[in-house]
């Protein structure tokens, strides 16, 4: 889905980490967006939401992940093999590099571009 909504992260020097910035309401055109998705589905194939995955009688959960991608772009904010540029040894590999919505699941392409990254990084970067 494409979600208009961009969440950010901060720098929180107390305790030396980042921090999402992220609420719940934004996953709203997401959830719906995927529902919307589900439900044409549902419809054209003469089938129904399972009822035994998310408990308390729920058909459909906002609770859990939706494939998010996106965030870090190949080529954008990373050259064509996840090095990030401007930061020496600093690598992405995972599927923030993906500019928006494959279609399907993106696990096996995620899993293959991570694989191809790494072999370059792996032979061309000094250790």
């Amino acid at each position: 889905t494409k979600n208009p909504e961009r969440g950010h992260f901060t720098y929180d020097p107390a305790s030396d980490s980042a921090k999402l910035q992220w609420t719940r309401a934004q996953n709203a055109p997401s959830v719906q967006s995927a529902k919307r998705l589900f439900d044409r589905i549902n419809r054209a194939n003469f089938t129904i939401y399972r009822y035994d995955l998310f408990g308390d009688n729920k058909n459909f959960a906002d609770n859990f992940t939706y494939h998010p991608l996106g965030g870090c772009v190949l080529g954008d904010a990373t050259d064509d093999f996840g090095r990030v540029k401007g930061y020496q040894g600093l690598y992405v590999t995972d599927s923030s590099l993906i500019p928006g919505s494959l279609g399907v699941n993106p696990f096996v392409t995620v899993t293959a571009l991570a694989e191809r990254n790494m072999a370059r990084v792996l032979a061309e970067d000094p250790r």
